[in-house]
């Protein structure tokens, strides 16, 4: 292990490499994380989707079959829609915020065997499969004191 010595008025303080001075700053760490993961998720994944209409809900339904569901499309694509905006948001937000990741996972479980099915191999499942393990893990966690679940609390 390194050792980093910092000089602070005068004296050396003593900063280890694992940067233990960060943890007193884990609820800030998952606001960061829940903001950065929803809103980027909402913006970059789920509003083209949701603003596509039934066209685009249907197209995402068809991918359905894969799972012996071979029937009303357009509600399995429109709840994939959801799940990736106003689920999105709301993981961001932090509210319901173990049943939103959970939403997540099961979404992006179904994009990454999609993906694997389709025979696009793990590169071509890559971004799914790594948001699936993302909003998996962070279902684990609490939202944090920085979230609506915690500020409803109370």
């Amino acid at each position: 292990m390194f050792v980093y010595f910092l000089q602070k008025k005068g004296k050396m303080a003593k900063l280890d490499s694992n940067l233990s001075f960060l943890s007193k700053h884990k609820d800030l760490g998952l606001l960061i994380l829940r903001l950065g993961v929803g809103l980027s998720f909402l913006f970059l994944h789920g509003w083209g989707k949701i603003t596509g209409g039934p066209e685009r809900w249907i197209g995402l339904g068809k991918n359905m079959p894969g799972f012996g569901i071979d029937a009303i499309y357009m509600f399995w694509g429109f709840m994939a829609s959801l799940a990736e905006t106003a689920g999105a948001f709301l993981f961001a937000l932090g509210y319901k915020y173990r049943l939103m990741a959970a939403l997540l996972f099961i979404t992006m479980l179904v994009a990454t065997i999609t993906h694997l099915e389709r025979g696009d191999g793990f590169r071509g499942a890559a971004h799914a499969m790594k948001m699936m393990f993302t909003f998996f893990g962070l279902m684990m966690l609490t939202p944090g004191k920085y979230s609506l679940d915690e500020m409803l609390r109370k």
